[in-house]
């Protein structure tokens, strides 16, 4: 019931049912190349990079991405100096194979937790919102079995496209399951909240070009706010459960 529902999290669900009212794309959609999304740091500071921790980095542990950029830095084999061609390659494989899901290019679930955590922290330290959003694409095995894989791996990828687009290059968008993704984003207060997660919805209602036409995709949202001292897994637990 809603009266026992825990403390910080709203539950949004919602079905796509008007593709009459349809938003023109961020970005074009049908691809068949893999969206590379996830971008190593060490060469490329943009979008879900750890950009945001730069002002407190002495206070927190290292990252993920930073640990990745220090063990590619060096081939003791070759001798080869660090930055050179064959060393930023092997980063880059190293980076797409650990740490980003094959399909989508956006953060797996290991690097979100690490992301999570560090996040959580900053804010307990600086102040801040953490925000979590569960999105599951509840139709996803529908568009899979009369379409064809291809096409629901293109509607991963046009709705990553999108939830990146939205969001700042701090946040971060995560794929942790077949039809579930994970956005993290931090906000100065809850009372803007309600705007960010109407953003989030208007990308989801929209219908998502395929080969061949558009499909409109059911997405059950679940959001909530980080609580204090509360673990990455908690938070993303409730977010799950809020879904």
């Amino acid at each position: 019931m809603e009266g026992k529902r825990a403390e910080g999290s709203m539950r949004i669900k919602r079905t796509v049912s008007k593709p009459g009212t349809a938003r023109r794309d961020p970005a074009p959609e049908a691809s068949a190349t893999a969206l590379k999304v996830l971008t190593p740091p060490a060469r490329a500071r943009g979008s879900n990079s750890d950009a945001s921790f730069d002002s407190s980095a002495d206070l927190l542990p290292a990252s993920l991405e930073a640990m990745f950029r220090e063990i590619s830095s060096v081939d003791p084999g070759e001798g080869r100096a660090p930055g050179s061609a064959v060393v930023g390659a092997k980063y880059d494989d190293l980076w797409q194979l650990s740490l980003a899901d094959p399909v989508t290019g956006l953060a797996n679930r290991m690097l979100l937790l690490d992301r999570l955590t560090r996040e959580l922290t900053r804010c307990q330290r600086h102040g801040g919102c953490v925000v979590v959003s569960h999105i599951d694409l509840g139709n996803l095995k529908d568009i899979n079995d009369q379409l064809g894989y291809p096409s629901g791996n293109e509607v991963l990828r046009g709705m990553s496209r999108r939830l990146t687009s939205m969001l700042r290059g701090e946040d971060t968008v995560s794929r942790i399951g077949e039809s579930e993704l994970v956005a993290v984003m931090t906000i100065e207060h809850e009372r803007f909240l309600g705007p960010l997660m109407q953003r989030v919805q208007d990308v989801l209602d929209d219908p998502i070009s395929v080969s061949g036409g558009r499909v409109q995709v059911s997405a059950n949202l679940g959001t909530v706010t980080a609580r204090s001292a509360e673990s990455a897994e908690e938070v993303l637990a409730r977010a799950g459960a809020a879904a």
